[in-house]
């Protein structure tokens, strides 16, 4: 029963962060909704990232929130048929997982940079606000990542001497 304790707090810890971006971004829409009635140049150039920060918080924060608790419920009825097959499962899930949070987290660092260099070339306030919309999109899209990963790190090390160990 190892493997379902391991899987619940790893999806309980999701679930959590799905709450957390959900709640972000309800604060978010209201930010910018509150832009949406300014008049300022440089807030209204935020808008269109930010959208997508909202789109990125409310829908995957959404989809952590709904489809964990499903998750752990697949991972369990696998694990009663046969527990050597819910291992490789979950241990192939969570080194794709892994394998996609260590290549992404340098991209979103890379266009966080790219995006504030663009900020000092751009000369009108609404792509100014373009630009420090991306940055806080990409920070924000790196914070989810690296949350994210940092949860599935001692996840993914346990399946692996699972796997290793036939330690069910």
């Amino acid at each position: 029963m190892k493997l379902l304790e391991y899987t619940t707090i790893w999806t309980k810890g999701d679930i959590y962060q799905g709450k957390v971006m959900l709640c972000i971004g309800i604060l978010l829409l209201i930010a910018a909704l509150l832009i949406l009635r300014s008049h300022h140049e440089l807030l209204k150039g935020m808008l269109i990232p930010l959208s997508l920060a909202l789109t990125l918080l409310l829908g995957y924060g959404g989809y952590l929130t709904f489809t964990r608790n499903t998750h752990f419920t697949n991972v369990e009825a696998v694990y009663k048929e046969s527990p050597a097959k819910a291992i490789e499962q979950e241990f192939e899930k969570a080194q794709k997982d892994h394998d996609a949070y260590s290549k992404l987290k340098p991209i979103w660092a890379i266009l966080m940079v790219v995006s504030l260099l663009s900020f000092f070339i751009f000369k009108t306030d609404y792509l100014k606000g373009v630009s420090l919309g991306f940055v806080a999109l990409f920070f924000i899209a790196l914070m989810v990542d690296t949350t994210l990963h940092y949860r599935l790190k001692p996840y993914y090390e346990t399946l692996s001497n699972f796997s290793l160990n036939n330690n069910l």
